[in-house]
């Protein structure tokens, strides 16, 4: 007989830092808020991340962790609060159950000093003896089944496990108010060559190669998105390529972005946040991988792709790199990626037909 999941009614999931690591929680939530309708079920997020999951339907309150600025991509404004007032402060919510997504063994001592009495997490950071439940983790599965794998270990049944974003009606209103372009009849790519780490990054010149070929095919209207820091990249992408484009990059705000890729035809990205928030809205995206490993963090979904050069040995090499000119995107071929857009393109065009 199957064991029934433990017994909770006030849940805290942990899960701060990044926007691709927030995204891809949503089928973690869908199922979790499945097996527990009745439970409140708050979520501690990052200051700029956690914006993803507003307006989620499985979750009752989104709690901002901001305790440092170390991280760039993902830091609150003002003075950092301590570790030690977000003790206090959750410990007044009466957790009885935490499930630490977050991997670090700051995020156990957390639920422990809160009071929970159900900690389940990840087996990993020399944390096991903090936990209640200690889950091993596969590095080499994707990780939206990495987080699945801990509702699993409690013998919670996994019955969908599909990305969604919610976009607003205002959101939607708002973009289109914002960006006219997006109602243009060219078809609207976007085009993300930022990354957080320069490893990441496909040359400028290939990029520029990738819109030339597509734009000879088929008549687009280049998007493109990132910080303000990146404003200087895609002015110099549209010089290179002699494709004009609508430039965001520093100008929206995160759900802003969001509304934006919702509406767009494809997204070419980085491995990076916008290619999960891409494929959560549901845009066909292909992700341009080379050290990281496509197998964990490709875009999540049957309509999307990880694009890598198969045939070196080396990749996937989680930055711990043997060459010196990063082989794996400086001589994946523009011709390779301007062939799957339009392959893309295709299918996407034709499932809309047939639906």
């Amino acid at each position: 007989m199957r064991q029934a999941p433990p017994a909770a009614s006030r849940i805290l999931v942990v899960r701060y830092r990044f926007i691709g690591d927030t995204i891809l929680t949503v089928p973690f939530l869908r199922n979790l808020r499945k097996a527990y309708p009745q439970a409140r079920i708050d979520v501690l997020v990052g200051p700029q991340s956690g914006e993803v999951l507003q307006n989620c339907p499985y979750i009752d309150n989104l709690i901002v962790y901001d305790t440092t600025r170390f991280h760039k991509y993902d830091s609150g404004k003002g003075k950092a609060r301590s570790f030690w007032s977000y003790v206090f402060e959750l410990r007044k919510n009466h957790y009885d159950t935490a499930f630490l997504l977050k991997r670090s063994l700051s995020s156990a001592f957390l639920s422990l000093l809160i009071g929970c009495k159900n900690r389940i997490g990840y087996a990993s950071s020399g944390r096991s003896f903090l936990l209640t439940q200690a889950v091993p983790w596969n590095q080499n599965i994707h990780e939206v089944e990495s987080t699945l794998d801990i509702l699993r270990a409690i013998n919670i049944e996994i019955a969908d496990s599909s990305m969604e974003a919610w976009i607003s009606e205002k959101e939607k209103q708002e973009i289109f108010e914002l960006l006219p372009e997006l109602k243009s009849s060219k078809t609207k790519i976007l085009f993300h060559a930022a990354a957080a780490h320069p490893d990441k990054l496909y040359p400028l010149e290939k990029w520029a190669e990738v819109m030339k070929l597509i734009a000879a095919k088929e008549e687009i209207l280049p998007f493109f998105a990132g910080s303000e820091q990146d404003n200087s990249v895609y002015a110099e992408l549209e010089s290179l390529s002699g494709i004009k484009g609508v430039n965001t990059a520093g100008k929206l705000s995160l759900r802003q972005s969001m509304a934006m890729l919702a509406q767009l035809d494809l997204a070419i990205c980085t491995d990076s946040g916008p290619a999960h928030l891409a494929a959560a809205a549901q845009t066909p995206t292909i992700a341009l991988f080379g050290p990281t490993d496509p197998e964990r963090w490709r875009p999540w979904g049957e309509k999307h792709k990880a694009l890598f050069d198969e045939t070196l040995s080396c990749r996937p090499c989680h930055y711990k790199k043997t060459c010196e000119n990063r082989p794996c995107l400086t001589e994946l071929k523009a011709e390779r990626v301007a062939q799957e857009v339009m392959k893309m393109l295709g299918n996407s065009r034709h499932r809309k037909v047939v639906s």
